[in-house]
């Protein structure tokens, strides 16, 4: 069994009377990446920073390679990097330099390990340009650069994608993932993007109201039930309408489109030939596919803050 990268047991936070964080149990495992999904005020920034020793739990602990947090910080630490949003960097010097300033403050880092990480985040045709004139995306792709210089078990990515164009979104998603599998690096991604989330993390851990509501990977995330949202073109809609809803107990929907019902799968071919033999025309039926963000609001709710 592979020993956990990051396990965090028992963590609370309480400021004054109030509790913040309530509890939160999980592990995270070399090599995946892990989303942390919730809404604003959940408490993920409260959760992160206490990751990373910026804030004291008021109770329970977080173990990065077996090492505490509370109890042994500096050993815990070293296991770690991390980017919070948009990472700090000289402007007037460049890429290279800049990783190798950096490097001066961590013991063992070689040229060899700077040119190996430039490498992997794709930046080798740039390295040597000045950092002001990098796009952010080029900036990001230094920041992770910068965070694995000293060969951490633990990336912490706090919104990773933040401000970047679609490409820039693609090709740190890829990275990440590059940077799991090349590395075997547990990264932990906090996003708002929950369409990326789906793209680039292996489980995702909800959390609502400082409590843990679920950890799943993706795939069990987005296993449908056997129920189906379906949308049928078909003339003439006022005939074929009575017939659809013969096949469920929830109400058919319509618009200028065509019309929505909710159906078991094996229902939809029967479905088709009843529409068939009563003349009606069938354009096209398509089923709508569970996304992240379906099963995120599931959770959660609309307005999900108390």
């Amino acid at each position: 069994m592979t020993q956990p990268a990051m396990q965090l047991q028992n963590v609370k936070k309480t400021i004054g009377s109030k509790p913040i964080i309530k509890g939160l149990d999980f592990d995270i495992y070399p090599g995946e990446v892990f989303g942390f999904l919730g809404p604003n005020g959940a408490g993920k920034t409260t959760t992160i920073r206490m990751m990373v020793g910026l804030m004291k739990m008021s109770e329970g602990d977080v173990f990065i390679e077996g090492k505490s947090v509370s109890q042994d910080f500096k050993s815990a630490i070293r296991h770690v990097g991390g980017i919070v949003e948009n990472p700090e960097m000289y402007p007037f010097m460049s890429g290279w330099k800049n990783l190798l300033h950096y490097s001066r403050m961590m013991p063992g880092v070689s040229k060899e390990r700077i040119e190996e990480v430039v490498k992997l985040v794709g930046l080798e045709n740039r390295i040597k340009q000045k950092v002001g004139k990098y796009s952010l995306g080029m900036r990001q792709r230094l920041g992770i650069a910068q965070a694995l210089l000293h060969r951490p078990s633990v990336l912490i990515l706090d919104e990773p994608t933040n401000g970047l164009d679609p490409s820039g979104i693609r090709e740190i998603r890829s990275y990440i993932r590059r940077m799991a599998e090349e590395e075997q690096v547990a990264v932990i991604v906090s996003s708002h993007i929950l369409s990326e989330m789906e793209m680039m993390c292996d489980r995702i851990g909800i959390i609502k109201n400082g409590e843990l509501i679920t950890i799943q990977t993706v795939n069990e995330a987005l296993q449908e039930s056997n129920l189906k949202e379906v949308f049928v073109d078909a003339t003439p809609q006022e005939q074929a309408k009575p017939l659809l809803q013969e096949f469920t107990e929830s109400e058919v929907k319509s618009d200028q489109n065509g019309l929505y019902v909710t159906l078991t799968r094996e229902n939809i071919p029967v479905l088709v030939r009843k529409l068939v033999e009563n003349d009606i025309e069938v354009f096209s039926v398509s089923i709508h596919r569970s996304t992240l963000e379906d099963k995120f609001l599931d959770l959660i709710g609309e307005g999900a803050i108390e």
